[in-house]
């Protein structure tokens, strides 16, 4: 079998890694040179956690992803998956600490509620406001995106960069199947899926000298929602000297052609306010910021589909902001579809028919 692999961003690397492994003849193409800063895979550091609050039914797929990740980093020889454990942070009816218990609750991660005392004596980095409670997720930690990428893409035999694909047509003849990866590109390529791209900023703030709570041993990565901010998030210290702060959504709607990659105060001012206001002993001084896309389903949630006119031609990479840590099981899942014509993980929440009733995907497998 042939397969062409649209996208060496972190779903395409992953599945054209997994097709790899299998022996599978696979051909991963890109507009760029990956891993580059062009698209959604870059910044130094992804979040990965197991109390997921965005859905209970996600927690399968990361509990089998993190034995991936330490695969790749053994296969590769390089450290890219950090342990430092992770805070959900909000009132106790917040979107983050209530589904992060519900997947709890469902799926067993090892996650402790702390009240508002305890949050504000464990965590001196974190300025508590009454009523704030937070989930610790111990299985959670910080991997870092470009050495991922190009793991993956080092298992790879057929890479080929800076070639730019115009459709998926051009490539049916001379390939078995189709796997599109194209992040913010994949509305150039279908149609059949609604999405949006937004734009994102992120900054690296400097820490004080004094402030020594931030390291990736006392200081988790954190998402924080509160109802004056919406959800920000943050990455423990890794260099010692800053902590890298985004905001999750509420970016402006662009395309990879037209996004503003110079990074203004009017972009940054949003990034100060949120750490005077929930952060302990970080300077509003920037050394450095980056612009990223959000490739998003109105829902939010992944697509993970064949194609309703071809069952040839699969595309997994509408993630919505939240996709990276989860690379190389939706690898997985996308090498299965391919090779096998279905899954036995479910997958059923990420169908594209959930957007058009008319859509009627390739069957994916027994998932009762």
């Amino acid at each position: 079998m042939r397969v062409a692999v649209i996208g060496g961003g972190a779903m395409g690397a992953a599945t054209s890694w997994r097709l790899a492994k299998r022996g599978v003849d696979v051909v991963c193409f890109d507009r760029h040179s990956p891993p580059h800063a062009y698209g959604s895979t870059h910044g130094e550091s992804r979040i990965i956690r197991t109390a997921y609050f965005e859905g209970d039914w996600y927690v399968p797929l990361l509990q089998e992803v993190f034995p991936l990740w330490r695969e790749l980093e053994a296969t590769s020889g390089s450290q890219l998956l950090t342990m430092t454990g992770a805070l959900m942070i909000g009132e106790a009816t917040s979107d983050v600490v209530v589904g992060a218990q519900a997947s709890a609750r469902e799926h067993g991660p090892d996650v402790e509620l702390l009240d508002t005392n305890a949050l504000r004596r464990r965590y001196h980095g974190h300025v508590v406001h009454d009523g704030d409670v937070a989930v610790l997720d111990r299985q959670a930690g910080v991997l870092n995106p470009e050495a991922a990428v190009g793991a993956m893409l080092a298992q790879v035999p057929q890479v080929v960069r800076e070639k730019q694909m115009k459709s998926i047509a051009e490539l049916r003849s001379s390939f078995d199947a189709v796997v599109v990866a194209a992040g913010p590109w994949t509305p150039e390529l279908i149609d059949w899926i609604p999405l949006s791209v937004e734009r994102q900023v992120h900054g690296w703030f400097t820490v004080a000298r004094d402030a020594d709570w931030f390291g990736p041993d006392r200081f988790p990565a954190f998402v924080r929602q509160s109802g004056e901010s919406g959800f920000m998030y943050g990455i423990p210290s890794l260099d010692g000297k800053t902590v890298k702060i985004g905001r999750h959504h509420d970016g402006e709607t662009t395309t990879p052609h037209t996004i503003r990659r110079r990074v203004d105060d009017s972009d940054i001012d949003p990034l100060r306010l949120l750490t005077s206001t929930y952060l302990r002993g970080v300077s509003g001084h920037v050394t450095r910021t980056l612009t990223c896309m959000y490739t998003n389903t109105p829902d939010g949630h992944f697509v993970i589909d064949f194609s309703p006119d071809d069952s040839r031609v699969v595309v997994i990479s509408a993630c919505s902001g939240h996709g990276f840590k989860f690379a190389p099981v939706v690898g997985e899942i996308a090498a299965d579809l391919v090779c096998d014509g279905g899954t036995k993980r479910d997958i059923s929440h990420f169908s594209a028919s959930r957007f058009a009733p008319s859509h009627v995907p390739g069957d994916h497998g027994d998932h009762d």
